[in-house]
Order: C-alpha cells, then sequence, then structure tokens
C-alpha cells in the first residue's frame, strides 16, 4: 500500500475546487479551501505534498500566498493555477516563491501528470535530506574510527606540527 499523496488546492471559487477534486480524486486525496487563511490553518496540521493556488483570489495573490507559504512552510511543492494570461506577475514571482509550475488553463490529464511529478519531486527532495543526514552520520563516523586506529581521541583536533613532533604519521 503507497503513503496517500496529499494535495491543497487554494481557490475561492467553489465550481474550481469541485473540477479539480473530480480530476484529482482518484490519484490524490485532494484538500480544498477558499483563502489564504483557511490553507494556513490547514498547513499547520498536515502534511501536504503540493499546493495548487489560484493566482487570482480575493485579498491576496497565489504569488504572495505562496511566498509566505516558502518561508512557513518549505516542504510542499508549490504550483500556480490560473484561468487567467496575467503571466506576468506570476513570472516576476516566480522564484520569490520557489514556483515549481505555472498552469493557465489546465487539462485534466496534463494536470494529473503535473501533479504527480510535483509529488515525486517532494517524495525525492525528503529522500535527498535523509540521505544528506546519513552521510553526515557516516561521515563522523568515518572519523571516529580513524581517529581510533591512529590512537587520537576524535575530538581532538592535532596540527600538522604537532604530528611531526610527535612523530606521528599524519595526513592533512
Amino acid at each position: 500500500m503507497s503513503i496517500q499523496r496529499t494535495i491543497l488546492f487554494v481557490d475561492d471559487e467553489v465550481r474550481s475546487q469541485e473540477a479539480l477534486r473530480r480530476v484529482l480524486r482518484e490519484d490524490f486525496e485532494v484538500l480544498c479551501v477558499g483563502n489564504a487563511t483557511d490553507a494556513e490553518k490547514l498547513l499547520e496540521g498536515e502534511i501536504v505534498h503540493a499546493i495548487l493556488c489560484d493566482q487570482r483570489m480575493p485579498h491576496e495573490s497565489g504569488v504572495s500566498f505562496l511566498k509566505r507559504v516558502r518561508e512557513l512552510w518549505p516542504d510542499p511543492v508549490r504550483m500556480i493555477i490560473s484561468g487567467y494570461s496575467e503571466s506576468e506577475d506570476i513570472i516576476a514571482g516566480l522564484n520569490e516563491a520557489g514556483i515549481y509550475q505555472y498552469t493557465r488553463p489546465w487539462q485534466p490529464d496534463q494536470l494529473v501528470e503535473t501533479v504527480k511529478e510535483a509529488v515525486q519531486l517532494y517524495r525525492l527532495q525528503k529522500e535527498t535530506e535523509t540521505a544528506g543526514v546519513d552521510v553526515k552520520a557516516t561521515s563522523g563516523h568515518i572519523k571516529k574510527v580513524v581517529s581510533v586506529k591512529r590512537g587520537v581521541p576524535s575530538s581532538s583536533t592535532i596540527s600538522t606540527a604537532s604530528c611531526i613532533r610527535r612523530k606521528a604519521r599524519c595526513t592533512p
């Protein structure tokens, strides 16, 4: 059994929420909210793999909301969906908000594939984080083993000069 992949869709239009839920429900758990405030409340208690956000919402643009999400919840992959062609604002905010994808008028099959790719990216990022921790742990273990083999406590640092004075064999 695979882990449920959770998508958050932020859009003030109920019809858009219903349409997106219909398209994605076979492959994902789809959470829908109508504004950024409700989305933030949900993010405080849910693990979300990807966020799809409408650019045009009352009180705040999608890019502005996703910038804040990037700071507070950096893990979910962030995407903008827009039915309009006002791409200048979106393009200007792509790097600042760390937006993975900008989709305007979306096609169902294409959207499913894009969201699957986003969830895959989330998974890969998590695996990379875990691998980084493993490498750091392994590196520390290797240093300890080498220190023990050399007869030097792992916590001490020895300069080349002190190695020469002790006639110890050192490698920089």
